[in-house]
């Protein structure tokens, strides 16, 4: 039983050193807020105008912008990926080994209960709306509130599993912040710019901690 133990501790110290030097957070706080947006320019109504007319004069250039676009982004986390892990590599991790992180960070059953609030609170919404209770501009605030909550879940499983206090209180105040975005006065696409920015800040102060932390670590150790 101590094996199992120890082993099981060992794997994860081993998947928390991805997430320690808060370098990951930029990542992903830099996705949401791109994702944010993409959505507030392309859902506002300057944004429609530009994208209507785009498509009716120039079709397919307006296809190959936004295949480009796609692919710029994918090569922009893949780019990011590459760069922390030189950074590690060179500075964080130097003479102190290396290691590769799973793709699946929490389990299935963090997801599913990620998923099923962010259905609940969709649902609801929609209930409200049809009993007269809210407005249809509510629900669409819902649908990006309730995506900011279940995020929220998922890095609290992500502090949970592995040990880290830091995501616990990401995932929290990211959820909480994310909720009242159904009492803001605000339009649809301004919500997706509300999303990505909150997430922003909240995982750029938890990186920075943690980036902080780190430095400060292995200054001590190279001053031992």
């Amino acid at each position: 039983m101590n094996h199992v133990t120890e082993f099981d501790n060992l794997t994860k110290a081993t998947r928390r050193r991805e997430f320690e030097d808060g370098l990951m957070d930029y990542v992903f706080g830099g996705t949401i807020l791109f994702i944010g947006l993409l959505g507030w320019f392309f859902f506002s109504s300057f944004g429609l105008r530009w994208f209507i007319t785009a498509v009716i004069k120039n079709r397919e250039i307006t296809i190959i912008v936004l295949v480009t676009i796609f692919l710029l982004f994918i090569l922009l986390i893949l780019g990011a990926r590459r760069t922390i892990e030189k950074i590690r590599r060179q500075i964080l991790w130097k003479n102190r080994g290396f290691v590769k992180s799973l793709h699946w960070q929490v389990s299935w059953q963090i997801n599913a209960l990620a998923v099923v609030v962010l259905i609940a609170m969709v649902i609801v919404a929609v209930w409200l709306m049809s009993n007269g209770y809210v407005i249809q501009e509510t629900v669409l605030r819902t649908l990006f509130s309730s995506t900011g909550v279940a995020t929220g879940i998922v890095f609290y499983g992500i502090g949970k599993e592995l040990g880290l206090q830091r995501y616990k209180w990401a995932g929290t105040v990211g959820g909480t912040l994310s909720t009242l975005i159904i009492l803001m006065p605000i339009s649809f696409s301004i919500s997706w710019l509300v999303l990505g920015s909150v997430w922003m800040i909240v995982l750029a102060v938890s990186g920075s901690w943690a980036l902080r932390k780190s430095i400060l670590a292995l200054r001590e150790q190279d001053s031992e």
